[in-house]
């Protein structure tokens, strides 16, 4: 059975998360990516819980936790920090962490600070922060496949997508990145539902422009 907690972090924010097993086992922290929220995990958590206790946040900006507006509070670091925070909360003596897409990031940066208590590490999607700057230099076909992130970081982009409508942008943007027909319709309408709350689209924007990449 899941579990749904709102949990308030000494980095100022709360987060929305979602916990599945017997707190006894082994803790593993899942980071979802963007546009996403802990539901990435929902096909996973049901063949892990009874090895693992999970924790499944919703990671600021994202679906049913805190959406500041400001792009400064956006930074990578204060993003890795939310990890330890919320890990003290809980009262995770150890962790072992699982990142996808932007989570993947989070989980890459995690990992560099060489915090005793981050165990173990995987990554799904998303390349070693060097070797992505090294392809972004060095490949003109990355560059050009990076050239969302330019849009996203545009004065008024969420606006524009606002205007459009939500589910213009599922099919439009969204859609390019993964099997749409593997997503029920039930589905849609929770990402769309998550993206449509006030103030969530501009913040899970601000992922992209509070980074330095």
């Amino acid at each position: 059975m899941t579990e749904f907690r709102r949990i308030g972090l000494n980095t100022g924010v709360t987060l929305n998360v979602a916990l599945a097993g017997d707190r006894a086992n082994p803790a593993i922290i899942l980071l979802h990516g963007f546009p996403e929220s802990h539901r990435t995990w929902r096909e996973i958590a049901p063949r892990l819980q009874d090895r693992f206790f999970l924790v499944m946040p919703d990671q600021r900006g994202f679906a049913g936790s805190d959406l500041p507006q400001e792009a400064g509070a956006y930074k990578t670091d204060m993003l890795i920090d939310d990890i330890f925070a919320l890990s003290e909360a809980l009262g995770l003596d150890d962790f072992a962490l699982v990142g996808h897409d932007w989570g993947g990031a989070i989980a890459w940066g995690a990992a560099l600070r060489s915090d005793p208590r981050l165990t173990r590490l995987a990554i799904v999607n998303s390349p070693h922060p060097v070797v992505f700057q090294k392809s972004l230099i060095e490949s003109p076909e990355q560059r050009a496949a990076s050239q969302y992130i330019t849009a996203f970081r545009a004065p008024g982009f969420e606006k524009m997508v606002e205007a459009k409508g939500f589910d213009w942008f599922f099919d439009t943007t969204f859609a390019r990145h993964v099997d749409v027909s593997n997503i029920s319709e039930s589905e849609r309408r929770q990402y769309i539902a998550d993206w449509s709350k006030p103030g969530a689209f501009n913040a899970m924007l601000n992922w992209y422009r509070g980074s330095r990449v």
